[in-house]
């Protein structure tokens, strides 16, 4: 895979990807606020081989010591092969590489399948935010904590 920040050129191709994706996609204004906000970060993942067509992406915010992770999305047709496995693992090695303690994402509590990934870094089910979706469309708050963060909050104290 080939990584890349998002500009407004790849506006097009990523909103094809989140569209076949989501059933409540986000707007093409929203990807434009992310790209103007700055502590927000979007990356692009694009097949190695020509020509190099958009496969996934990742959006999160770094704010102080934390990360948010905003959107993941890969491309349909490239489910089950690791992409959205290499997106997470992107985000979660910024998060070893800076002074991040926590990282925190929501989730629709039906998708096992994201769900299964997330678990696999370490996050744990933190919390629900009640039709987060829509009407009865609940996410699931999932949190990874650095190790070692609950002692030091705990000697903080």
């Amino acid at each position: 895979m080939i990584f890349s920040p998002m500009t407004v050129a790849d506006l097009d191709e990523v909103l094809g990807i989140e569209r076949r994706s989501f059933p409540e996609p986000w707007s093409r204004g929203l990807f434009l606020h992310e790209l103007k906000v700055p502590f927000s970060t979007t990356v692009l993942a694009r097949a190695d081989e020509e020509p190099h067509r958009l496969i996934g992406y990742v959006c999160w915010w770094m704010v102080g010591d934390e990360i948010q992770i905003l959107n993941v999305a890969v491309d349909p047709e490239q489910r089950q092969k690791g992409v959205g496995h290499t997106l997470v693992a992107l985000v979660m090695h910024e998060a070893a590489e800076r002074p991040v303690r926590t990282v925190t994402l929501e989730v629709r509590r039906d998708n096992a399948a994201a769900i299964a990934l997330y678990r696999s870094f370490g996050f744990a089910e933190a919390g629900l935010r009640r039709h987060y979706y829509g009407r009865g469309d609940h996410a699931l708050i999932m949190t990874w904590t650095r190790p070692g963060f609950a002692a030091d909050v705990a000697a903080d104290g």
